[in-house]
Protein backbone atom coordinates (compact mmCIF):
# COMPACT_ATOMS: atom_id res chain seq x y z
CA UNK A 1 0.00 0.00 0.00
CA UNK A 2 1.75 3.17 -0.85
CA UNK A 3 1.71 6.04 1.44
CA UNK A 4 1.66 9.54 0.37
CA UNK A 5 3.88 12.23 1.94
CA UNK A 6 1.66 13.32 4.77
CA UNK A 7 1.30 9.28 5.84
CA UNK A 8 -1.95 9.02 5.21
CA UNK A 9 -2.67 5.91 3.04
CA UNK A 10 -4.05 6.75 -0.68
CA UNK A 11 -7.33 6.15 -1.34
CA UNK A 12 -8.75 6.92 2.31
CA UNK A 13 -10.06 10.81 2.63
CA UNK A 14 -9.54 11.46 6.28
CA UNK A 15 -10.78 14.95 6.69
CA UNK A 16 -14.59 13.71 5.05
CA UNK A 17 -17.25 11.72 6.68
CA UNK A 18 -17.88 8.20 4.84
CA UNK A 19 -19.98 6.22 4.18
CA UNK A 20 -21.31 2.29 3.38
CA UNK A 21 -20.34 1.02 0.07
CA UNK A 22 -23.12 0.48 -2.34
CA UNK A 23 -22.59 -3.15 -1.72
CA UNK A 24 -23.72 -2.74 1.85
CA UNK A 25 -27.75 -1.89 1.02
CA UNK A 26 -27.88 -5.81 0.17
CA UNK A 27 -26.50 -7.59 2.22
CA UNK A 28 -28.63 -5.56 5.11
CA UNK A 29 -31.18 -6.34 2.58
CA UNK A 30 -30.30 -9.91 1.92
CA UNK A 31 -30.17 -10.03 6.13
CA UNK A 32 -34.08 -8.90 6.49
CA UNK A 33 -35.31 -10.42 3.48
CA UNK A 34 -35.83 -13.87 4.51
CA UNK A 35 -39.05 -13.66 5.90
CA UNK A 36 -40.91 -11.58 3.14
CA UNK A 37 -39.54 -14.16 0.34
CA UNK A 38 -41.40 -16.71 2.54
CA UNK A 39 -44.62 -14.88 2.69
CA UNK A 40 -44.24 -14.52 -1.16
CA UNK A 41 -43.73 -18.71 -1.77
CA UNK A 42 -46.41 -18.93 0.69
CA UNK A 43 -48.72 -16.75 -1.54
CA UNK A 44 -47.56 -18.86 -4.60
CA UNK A 45 -48.48 -22.03 -2.98
CA UNK A 46 -51.69 -20.73 -1.91
CA UNK A 47 -52.42 -19.76 -5.07
CA UNK A 48 -50.81 -22.71 -7.19
CA UNK A 49 -53.07 -25.20 -5.11
CA UNK A 50 -56.00 -23.66 -6.26
CA UNK A 51 -56.73 -26.45 -8.45
CA UNK A 52 -56.96 -29.19 -5.73
CA UNK A 53 -59.48 -26.73 -3.70
CA UNK A 54 -62.90 -27.93 -3.49
CA UNK A 55 -65.66 -25.58 -5.70
CA UNK A 56 -66.93 -24.57 -2.87
CA UNK A 57 -63.55 -23.00 -1.20
CA UNK A 58 -62.09 -21.51 -4.69
CA UNK A 59 -63.02 -18.25 -4.12
CA UNK A 60 -61.48 -18.32 -0.35
CA UNK A 61 -58.16 -19.65 -1.63
CA UNK A 62 -58.35 -17.39 -4.49
CA UNK A 63 -59.08 -14.48 -2.00
CA UNK A 64 -56.15 -15.77 1.07
CA UNK A 65 -53.86 -15.64 -2.04
CA UNK A 66 -54.28 -12.29 -3.03
CA UNK A 67 -54.34 -10.84 0.57
CA UNK A 68 -51.38 -12.52 1.66
CA UNK A 69 -49.93 -11.69 -1.61
CA UNK A 70 -50.69 -7.73 -1.14
CA UNK A 71 -49.68 -7.89 2.85
CA UNK A 72 -46.29 -9.75 1.12
CA UNK A 73 -46.22 -6.68 -0.89
CA UNK A 74 -46.39 -3.74 1.81
CA UNK A 75 -43.82 -5.72 4.08
CA UNK A 76 -41.46 -6.02 1.56
CA UNK A 77 -41.71 -1.93 0.84
CA UNK A 78 -41.14 -1.32 4.71
CA UNK A 79 -38.29 -3.59 4.40
CA UNK A 80 -36.83 -2.28 1.76
CA UNK A 81 -37.76 1.45 2.71
CA UNK A 82 -35.99 0.73 6.70
CA UNK A 83 -33.27 -1.07 5.15
CA UNK A 84 -32.35 1.93 2.96
CA UNK A 85 -32.03 4.53 5.63
CA UNK A 86 -29.92 2.15 7.76
CA UNK A 87 -27.98 2.22 5.22
CA UNK A 88 -28.15 5.90 3.78
CA UNK A 89 -27.02 6.85 7.83
CA UNK A 90 -24.26 4.74 8.48
CA UNK A 91 -21.58 6.82 8.41
CA UNK A 92 -17.91 7.52 10.04
CA UNK A 93 -15.20 10.02 10.34
CA UNK A 94 -12.38 10.79 11.60
CA UNK A 95 -11.52 13.51 13.76
CA UNK A 96 -8.00 14.52 15.59
CA UNK A 97 -9.05 12.38 18.69
CA UNK A 98 -11.61 10.17 18.11
CA UNK A 99 -13.19 7.47 15.40
CA UNK A 100 -16.99 8.39 15.23
CA UNK A 101 -19.58 6.26 13.78
CA UNK A 102 -22.94 7.61 13.27
CA UNK A 103 -26.03 5.17 12.56
CA UNK A 104 -29.68 4.98 12.86
CA UNK A 105 -32.54 6.98 10.97
CA UNK A 106 -35.13 8.09 13.67
CA UNK A 107 -32.82 7.22 16.83
CA UNK A 108 -29.68 8.95 15.70
CA UNK A 109 -26.25 7.05 17.96
CA UNK A 110 -23.31 8.37 17.60
CA UNK A 111 -20.47 6.29 18.92
CA UNK A 112 -16.88 7.70 19.12
CA UNK A 113 -14.05 5.63 19.83
CA UNK A 114 -10.85 7.55 21.47
CA UNK A 115 -8.15 6.70 19.43
CA UNK A 116 -5.70 5.86 22.90
CA UNK A 117 -8.81 3.68 23.80
CA UNK A 118 -8.54 1.34 20.62
CA UNK A 119 -6.20 -2.62 21.27
CA UNK A 120 -6.53 -3.76 18.09
CA UNK A 121 -8.94 -3.54 14.78
CA UNK A 122 -10.14 -6.86 13.14
CA UNK A 123 -11.77 -7.74 9.94
CA UNK A 124 -13.96 -10.48 9.58
CA UNK A 125 -15.55 -11.77 6.36
CA UNK A 126 -18.32 -14.28 6.38
CA UNK A 127 -19.31 -16.56 3.47
CA UNK A 128 -21.87 -14.12 2.35
CA UNK A 129 -19.66 -10.80 2.81
CA UNK A 130 -16.55 -12.59 0.91
CA UNK A 131 -18.93 -13.29 -1.80
CA UNK A 132 -20.06 -9.83 -1.95
CA UNK A 133 -16.54 -8.29 -1.57
CA UNK A 134 -17.05 -6.69 1.62
CA UNK A 135 -15.81 -6.72 4.97
CA UNK A 136 -16.83 -6.01 8.58
CA UNK A 137 -14.41 -3.86 10.84
CA UNK A 138 -14.56 -4.75 14.14
CA UNK A 139 -12.64 -1.77 17.03
CA UNK A 140 -11.83 -3.63 19.63
CA UNK A 141 -10.70 -1.34 23.19
CA UNK A 142 -8.21 -1.89 25.83
CA UNK A 143 -9.77 -3.49 28.71
CA UNK A 144 -12.65 -5.79 26.70
CA UNK A 145 -13.03 -9.22 27.14
CA UNK A 146 -13.28 -11.26 23.18
CA UNK A 147 -15.84 -12.66 24.48
CA UNK A 148 -18.45 -9.54 25.11
CA UNK A 149 -19.38 -7.06 22.97
CA UNK A 150 -19.88 -4.35 25.19
CA UNK A 151 -16.13 -2.44 24.24
CA UNK A 152 -16.54 -3.11 20.49
CA UNK A 153 -17.48 -0.94 17.63
CA UNK A 154 -18.30 -3.16 14.85
CA UNK A 155 -18.86 -0.88 11.63
CA UNK A 156 -20.37 -3.65 9.20
CA UNK A 157 -20.50 -4.12 4.91
CA UNK A 158 -17.38 -2.15 4.42
CA UNK A 159 -15.77 -2.69 0.76
CA UNK A 160 -12.52 -5.13 1.06
CA UNK A 161 -9.74 -2.48 -0.10
CA UNK A 162 -11.33 0.00 1.62
CA UNK A 163 -11.64 -1.93 5.07
CA UNK A 164 -7.71 -2.49 4.95
CA UNK A 165 -7.39 0.98 4.63
CA UNK A 166 -9.48 1.92 7.86
CA UNK A 167 -7.83 -0.56 9.93
CA UNK A 168 -4.23 0.95 9.12
CA UNK A 169 -5.32 4.21 9.28
CA UNK A 170 -6.80 3.59 12.52
CA UNK A 171 -3.88 1.21 14.07
CA UNK A 172 -1.71 4.46 12.63
CA UNK A 173 -3.80 6.79 14.82
CA UNK A 174 -3.65 4.95 17.30
CA UNK A 175 -0.08 4.23 18.01
CA UNK A 176 0.45 8.13 17.33
CA UNK A 177 -2.10 8.70 20.38
CA UNK A 178 -0.81 5.91 22.49
CA UNK A 179 2.79 7.86 22.13
CA UNK A 180 1.29 10.82 22.75
CA UNK A 181 -0.27 9.63 26.29
CA UNK A 182 2.54 7.74 27.10
CA UNK A 183 4.87 10.91 26.94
Amino acid sequence: MAIAATGIPHGLQTDKKHSLGNRAFFIFLFRRIKFVAFLFILAFAIWYTERWIPAGYVSWGDYVAKVLFLVSSFYFAFVFLRTYFEYRYYTYLFTDEAFIMTYGYLMRNEVATLYHHIQNVNIERSPLDRMMGVSQIIIMMTGSDRETRRNQVVLPAVGRKKARLVQSELLRRARRSAERYAD
